[in-house]
């Protein structure tokens, strides 16, 4: 009787030392164990998209070689692990962003939007049909290069790749938007550097 007691406090010791050591360590996406301090990716940066693959052939914005701009905020939470959650804002201008989960991998970070879109009348500008497309785009970004920023490990430029899809739905057909292919699929490189101060 008196041996089941110590027993039992030998597995509680057990199981409170691998609790404390798991703790150390974090897992990511891939699988891998994560121990090193990784980079900060906290703040503003300029990404360039380089047009790499594209079977759009009705958008000069999405031809093999154009070039595009978005605006990406990157915030980060404290979680005490060597990675963490976050989330990323991305847009053509800072000012109309959209909003995602950021998941942060071993030296670096992916995420993924969805959305819809209108289609629009290229004679007129106007509205066509709203919500006749559904899009998606995922990214994923590597720090390139590093700096020591106010003793502060940060990331000074990433790189990466984007792969874009957009699809005419039904009801944007029925509305009267057409389109040829009716799915398109867009592959980017990425180019980051932090913002301007």
């Amino acid at each position: 009787m008196s041996r089941l007691p110590a027993r039992l406090g030998a597995l509680v010791a057990a199981a409170a030392l691998l609790s404390s050591l798991a703790g150390c360590t974090t897992a990511a996406p891939d699988g891998d164990t994560v121990t090193a301090a990784q980079a900060s990716i906290t703040g503003e940066w300029v990404v360039t998209r380089t047009v790499v693959s594209s079977d759009d052939t009705t958008n000069p914005a999405r031809a093999v070689g154009a070039n595009s701009v978005r605006y990406v905020l990157i915030e980060r939470e404290d979680c005490g692990s060597a990675v963490c959650p976050g989330t990323v804002s991305s847009g053509a201008t800072p000012d109309a962003r959209e909003s995602t989960g950021l998941v942060q991998t071993d030296g670096g970070l992916e995420y993924a939007l969805t959305g819809t879109l209108d289609c629009m009348n290229a004679a007129t500008g106007s509205v066509l049909a709203m919500d006749a497309f559904d899009y998606e785009q995922t990214a994923a970004l590597t720090v390139d290069a590093r700096a020591e920023v106010s003793g502060v490990d940060t990331a000074t430029t990433l790189s990466g790749t984007l792969r874009y899809t957009d699809t005419l739905t039904e009801n944007g057909s029925s509305d009267g938007c057409a389109r040829t292919p009716a799915t398109v699929t867009v592959e980017y490189t990425l180019s980051a550097v932090r913002a301007p101060a």
